[in-house]
This record gives C-alpha cells, structure tokens and sequence, in this order.
C-alpha cells in the first residue's frame, strides 16, 4: 500500500525539467542554509516529526524538543529508512517509518541518519541512497518543510578502529550532501562543522564514550543550532 500510495504522491510531487522531485519550500526563504535567528520555542516544533537512527533516539531521550515526534530504529540507514516497519500502538499491525510519520500530520520533517551506509560505503554509492530516499520522503510528505541533517564526524579514537571513514570522507560526503539538499529543497543542517575539530573528528568532550554518539552536550548543541535555524512555513497554507 504504500508503495502505491507513494507512486500516486510522486505524480502530482513537484518535479523540474530533470525529472527529479522537489520538496516543498518557503518561497521567501528559498535559500538550502537556514540564517540564523533567535531561537524558536517548542511551538515550532509541536508539527515536526524527527526521522532517524539511534541518534534520533538519544534525542527523544533528552526531551530536546518536548512537543515534537520521533519515529527511529538504531542502524537506519537512508536505504533501510523506507522498509523498517514499526508496530501500530494497540495493535498487531505493522507500518513503514513513513506511514507511520504520516500519522502525525507532520508538517515540517528533520532526517538524521548518523554514519550508517558511510560506514561500509563510499560517499558516492551512500549519495545515491540518499537520492533513493529524497524521492521517498518528498513523495510521501508533498508539503512539508524537510530538514537534512549532516551527521557528526567520528572521534579520532574511533576512526583509527573503522574501515574507510576518514575526516576526508566526512568532508567530501558533507559537500556532496548539501548539495543534494540545494538541488532538492530541503533544508541543510550542517552538523558535520557543527561538530568537527580542526582535524575533521568529533571532540572527545562531546563524545557519549563510543566515539560515534554524542553525548548530552554534544545533542544540545545541536538543538540550539536546529532553534535558530529554521524556516517558517508559508503563512498562506496555514
């Protein structure tokens, strides 16, 4: 069903010249990289669904945005994100990760997805991932503001112990995500700079003891990073 349901979505998707699907977008605020602002308060946020991996998780866990939504599974990956499957509360029923943000009505959408895919992948075959998953998300959310967000770099601990992941990947998968966001209207979250050291790791002081995760300090500097960029959703659809 919702394989149908998003091929009737992506008929009517706003579509370009190349074929591609664009998301929805503030016409006043048409720019990829949110300015800066004073922050915004939870209101904001009470019709915005968090998608994601254990990241999302550990937000939902710190309450950083107590009136949004959370839909996450640890290790979604951009090409797993449309087949996990979540159980409907009170039910035996069993719903994708976008049917089951589509119950909130979400009308803005923020995607973290850590380093999964980057991790075993190159930057290019996870960029084609990601190109999979813009068409799914758009399809599925027509009009709804989508933020991308970047995922953190490894600490430098940690990266001696993974395959391929080097700060160069880091930097050269950052590039070539935002300027998939640009080319696609979504809003880009840089938390890679966010995050990164003048060698391109993550911190250890923002680090969760994994060298993967951040920690609480880590997560709240992204939440006031995600508060004073956002975009307003066009008054005229209100």
């Amino acid at each position: 069903m919702i394989l149908l349901a998003l091929l009737l979505a992506m008929g009517g998707a706003a579509a370009e010249d190349s074929g591609r699907l664009m998301a929805f977008q503030n016409p006043d605020a048409p720019l990829s990289v949110p300015g800066a602002h004073e922050a915004e308060g939870d209101g904001y946020f009470a019709d915005a669904v968090f998608i994601g991996d254990s990241m999302v998780d550990d937000m939902e866990m710190f309450d950083l945005f107590p009136t949004a939504n959370y839909v996450c599974r640890i290790g979604m990956s951009p090409l797993s994100v449309g087949r996990k499957q979540f159980r409907v509360k009170d039910s035996n029923a069993l719903e994708t990760t976008y049917e089951q943000a589509a119950r909130y009505q979400p009308r803005k959408l923020y995607v973290l997805l850590g380093s999964n895919s980057l991790d075993h992948k190159t930057s290019d075959v996870t960029l084609q991932e990601y190109e999979t998953m813009a068409d799914e998300l758009i399809a599925a959310f027509p009009e709804a503001l989508i933020y991308v967000i970047s995922p953190p770099p490894l600490t430098k601990a940690r990266t001696a112990k993974e395959v391929g992941v080097s700060p160069g990947r880091y930097r050269n998968f950052e590039a070539g995500l935002r300027a998939l966001a640009e080319e696609r209207r979504f809003y880009y979250i840089d938390l890679y700079h966010l995050i990164a050291d003048e060698e391109g790791y993550m911190p250890g002081r923002l680090s969760a003891g994994d060298g993967y995760h951040l920690n609480r300090t880590g997560y709240t500097m992204l939440a006031d990073y995600i508060r004073t960029h956002t975009v307003p959703y066009p008054e005229e659809n209100e």
